[in-house]
């Protein structure tokens, strides 16, 4: 009978953090060089030590160890930086906390390679994209909206069903643009983009300008 789909992995879940990473690291390894699509399962289990009967005890296949890697490593990543926002006191105050995440994420990725490749590989194939955390990042995206909204930083003249859709589309592409890119880019070069990058949201989220009445003659 097939395993239920997510039974093996709530078995990895559920195993101690050392017993994981027996299969986790070498296969974060693997797949930060190659790829999804360059790995092997093949060279993942000889160095974890483990046959394909006791590695299918907990993952179903490459894709499902792929998304074990890849739910590990935004783990790591949420657990080592602050992603607690803070009611800022106004639309200036709100602007800068969104650039000190965007920088805070680039900082971690440029001191943790390996980090940065996997989430570089997130990009390859429809395989790979589905590992992406969708629903949580929509979650803490539509927070951070609703945030800016409430101390005027974010425009308010379009409804949340538009306006989320197309910031979080924006995002996604300036990050797909960043993975492709990486490799080319410098520490520097990498936080002025970043800067770049948060004064476009910028432009388009905030609220228009008023438009000044006319003085009275």
């Amino acid at each position: 009978m097939a395993d239920p789909a997510g039974a093996a992995r709530a078995r990895l879940r559920a195993l101690d953090a050392a017993r994981r990473a027996q299969l986790l690291d070498p296969a974060e390894a693997e797949f930060a060089v190659h790829g999804f699509a360059g790995a092997s399962l093949n060279r993942i289990l000889a160095a974890a030590g483990m046959s394909k009967g006791q590695a299918y005890y907990y993952i179903r296949d490459k894709a499902d160890l792929y998304g074990a890697v890849i739910e590990r490593a935004f783990q790591r990543l949420v657990a080592e930086l602050d992603f607690t926002f803070t009611a800022p006191r106004d639309a200036g105050a709100f602007w800068a906390e969104v650039e000190r995440l965007f920088r805070e994420v680039s900082v971690l990725l440029l001191k943790d390679p390996a980090l940065a490749a996997l989430a570089g590989g997130l990009y390859e194939s429809d395989t790979t994209r589905g590992a992406l955390p969708g629903g949580f990042l929509r979650e803490g995206f539509a927070r951070l909206v609703a945030i800016g909204r409430s101390v005027g930083a974010v425009r308010d003249d379009l409804p949340e069903s538009l306006l989320l859709p197309v910031l979080f589309a924006m995002a996604l592409e300036a990050d797909r643009w960043f993975a492709r890119h990486w490799q080319g880019l410098d520490a520097a070069e990498v936080l002025r983009l970043n800067g770049q990058v948060v004064g476009m949201f910028r432009r388009v989220a905030a609220p228009r300008p008023r438009p000044s009445r006319p003085c009275a003659p």
